[in-house]
């Protein structure tokens, strides 16, 4: 199954890719999230460098969640795949990858295209293919409200520099 989200973030892909591999998320607690869906809190590369070959780690409020990076490509492409994971819905999942595309468009903004294939494991697939798809719709909206509200801070600092 696939799940596409695309956002136009209003900054430079510089602004935001860097988010895609240190960032904490906000405070904010929506409803989806007190159902029980594991809530992002941060991420971060265990290895300290981006690239292929490294650990993403996510953090929620369940647990962990880490993925191989695949493909980088800086400010323009990132492809990372689930290889472990202690939180309590990784018994559903059989496969799980996501894919970021940034375009640049205009002068200063920037379309994100994410793009998360998964399969639910088989003894329960339909439920956990169902549960699985809310969940991760959940997370691509609250992950890219807060990439917007990173990647704003971002440009914000680039331009006070610039003008300094």
């Amino acid at each position: 199954m696939k799940i596409e989200s695309s956002w136009i973030f209003d900054c430079l892909p510089e602004d935001i890719y860097p988010h895609f591999f240190y960032s904490t998320m906000d405070d904010s607690y929506p409803i989806a999230f007190r159902l029980g869906i594991p809530k992002p809190l941060s991420c971060k590369v265990l290895e300290g460098e981006p690239k292929v070959g490294n650990t993403r780690q996510c953090t929620t409020d369940k647990g962990y969640i880490q993925q191989n990076i695949i493909e980088l490509v800086e400010n323009t492409k990132l492809v990372y795949q689930m290889n472990d994971s202690n939180v309590w819905c990784k018994n559903w999942v059989s496969f799980l990858q996501d894919s970021f595309i940034l375009e640049a468009i205009d002068d200063n903004k920037t379309k994100v295209k994410r793009i998360t294939e998964f399969r639910g494991v088989i003894h329960i697939p339909v439920f956990s293919t169902i549960a699985l798809w809310f969940s991760l719709k959940q997370a691509h909206r609250y992950a890219s409200k807060n990439w917007r509200r990173l990647s704003t801070e971002t440009k914000n600092s680039r331009l006070s520099l610039v003008n300094s």
